[in-house]
């Protein structure tokens, strides 16, 4: 730490600054030394406020995506009727076989989550709920790509089926 005598301007080095008066070995002024002013700690506080604020900004932005989320979902799911078989397995047993649609409503690439099948009885109870992997990982902006899957619950209960994609935590 450098020192300043007020008087004859010498200058001293020492470890730290001390909390009692000093004296100069050349002039004899007698002083309290003060904390020199340090640029660094105001770039510090410049720095750390623009971080919060920057922080602050991210947050409300998120909020905002997620509170409009279920209006703006840039990809869209669907099951269309004609695309759902009743189909039996190499045992004998009768499958259902869904055919469905995942489509990117947006300019951006994004990447496909695993899709979830709900099967549901005739009071809307959930029967089986059957997650499998996409048949891509990526999905281009404005485009479709087509699932298919076999589901392994008995058809003869299901009375609704509905699509959605498994949201990763």
């Amino acid at each position: 730490m450098k020192i300043t005598c007020d008087f004859c301007k010498t200058e001293y080095n020492l470890d730290k600054i001390p909390n009692t008066s000093v004296q100069c070995a050349v002039c004899g002024h007698v002083w309290t030394p003060r904390m020199p002013f340090s640029k660094n700690a105001t770039i510090k506080l410049i720095l750390s406020i623009r971080a919060l604020i920057a922080a602050c900004i991210f947050c409300l932005v998120v909020v905002l995506n997620f509170s409009n989320g279920s209006k703006n979902r840039p990809l869209i799911t669907k099951i269309d009727e004609k695309n759902i078989h009743i189909v039996t397995d190499e045992n004998g047993a009768k499958r259902i076989f869904v055919s469905g649609d995942i489509t990117n409503t947006t300019d951006d690439i994004y990447g496909l989550p695993n899709i979830v099948i709900i099967s549901y009885d005739s009071h809307d109870n959930v029967l089986s709920r059957q997650a499998f992997v996409p048949p891509s990982t990526l999905l281009e902006p404005k485009t479709t790509v087509t699932f298919n899957h076999m589901l392994s619950v008995d058809p003869t209960h299901v009375k609704r089926l509905s699509v959605e994609l498994k949201e990763s935590k």
